[in-house]
């Protein structure tokens, strides 16, 4: 069961997400590790080998089953899976909705697609173990960080090509944009988990340089932005903990056990409130920003490994590794609003939403396909366009 120490301010949280989200925004193991940090890289290409008939047969087996609770007015369909390379994993969406990225880690490249058609459009060489991305605001830059080659590299979104490659630490993994601590300047900073170590990387995104590395915990998987950027939450996927940063004097100011391998991280309006996914013990924890600690939790399937939250703030998605499913989760009640089952050899592993909340995309890192579905209510809590 679901109890808070305090409760949700939804009025305060709408009104802040309404006046902020427009300035500041948030952004979003290693790739190869399919079902967590554990494995190598050769398990990858091994991975990345499944027979494609077989991968074809799972798609039309298994992908299109939905399971919606009754009570719910949020449902999601699905609509395509989209063939990609050897081994998809992170996701991004453009801010105007057309264009949806796809790191691949075996194939060394982001795939770019078409949201209209569905249809890959184009692929951009970048680095070896290409992992994560996220696109800044303005829609001008993707930034992709590459867990094999130990770089970050920098895509122009209007000529689709690599503009400058950035040596990181060992194995850079999650990647997250927030804006200037005091200046609050949109996207001026850019932070990167590494996962072979204790350190974080930050990136002054106007000059593409290196401002500091920062201390956290074992394994920081992902990076956590507050809306402000005066604060950062990382995810330490092998102590246990989270710990929170201070973009301004860029040191770890605080740690909380979390439970063994959290791994995704976002936060939800007005920052009061962090979803953490915990593998091991299958749920999302809920981190009250204010009192600093632990408030309760909500149930997923097995191994919850990717995390996102729909553009209004209320459910949380979720890719289930072992399960081989996502659970959508309503924030307001802490229920499971619907299961999707991604396929019998899936890992589904990123996820990344249309602007206005009406699509979801999953990567399926073992399927080799982006997986997409149609929401045919979303939340209304704020408003959002229509098709």
């Amino acid at each position: 069961m679901f109890i808070l120490k305090r409760p949700i301010n939804r009025i305060k949280a709408t009104l802040f997400w309404l006046g902020l989200s427009a300035v500041v925004a948030m952004s979003i193991q290693p790739v190869y590790a399919h079902i967590g940090h554990e494995h190598t890289f050769d398990d990858a290409f091994d991975q990345a080998a499944i027979d494609l008939d077989l991968r074809d047969d799972d798609i039309n087996r298994i992908s299109d089953i939905v399971t919606v609770n009754a009570s719910s007015s949020y449902v999601p369909t699905f609509k395509k899976a989209i063939a990609l390379g050897a081994a998809p994993h992170g996701v991004a969406v453009t801010p105007d909705g057309k264009r949806i990225y796809v790191t691949d880690f075996t194939d060394k490249r982001v795939s770019v697609i078409d949201a209209v058609s569905l249809s890959v459009i184009q692929n951009i060489e970048v680095g070896v173990g290409a992992v994560n991305i996220t696109i800044d605001h303005a829609g001008e830059r993707a930034y992709v960080t590459n867990e094999g080659a130990g770089t970050l590299s920098v895509i122009s979104l209007s000529t689709n090509t690599v503009i400058k490659t950035i040596s990181l630490l060992t194995r850079p993994h999650g990647v997250a944009l927030a804006p200037d601590p005091t200046t609050l300047e949109v996207d001026r900073r850019l932070y990167v988990c590494n996962l072979g170590g204790d350190k974080m990387s930050v990136i002054d995104t106007k000059t593409l340089s290196a401002i500091g590395p920062v201390n956290v915990g074992n394994t920081p998987d992902s990076p956590m932005p507050s809306v402000d950027g005066s604060t950062i939450w990382v995810t330490n996927y092998g102590d246990g903990t989270i710990s929170r940063v201070s973009a301004t004097s860029l040191s770890q100011v605080l740690t909380i056990t979390m439970g063994d391998k959290p791994h995704g991280i976002r936060f939800a309006p007005a920052d009061e409130w962090l979803y953490v996914s915990v593998e091991t013990t299958n749920e999302i924890a809920v981190v009250d920003t204010v009192l600093d600690e632990v408030s309760g939790s909500f149930a997923t399937g097995a191994k919850p490994h990717g995390l996102n939250i729909t553009p209004d703030g209320r459910y949380l998605w979720t890719g289930n590794l072992i399960e081989r499913s996502s659970s959508i989760i309503d924030t307001y009640t802490g229920d499971i609003v619907a299961t999707l089952s991604t396929g019998t050899l899936s890992m589904p592993h990123g996820i990344a939403f249309s602007p206005d909340g009406y699509r979801a995309y999953i990567t399926d890192f073992t399927g080799r396909r982006l997986l997409v579905y149609d929401v045919r209510r979303p939340s209304v809590l704020l408003p959002l366009a229509k098709k």
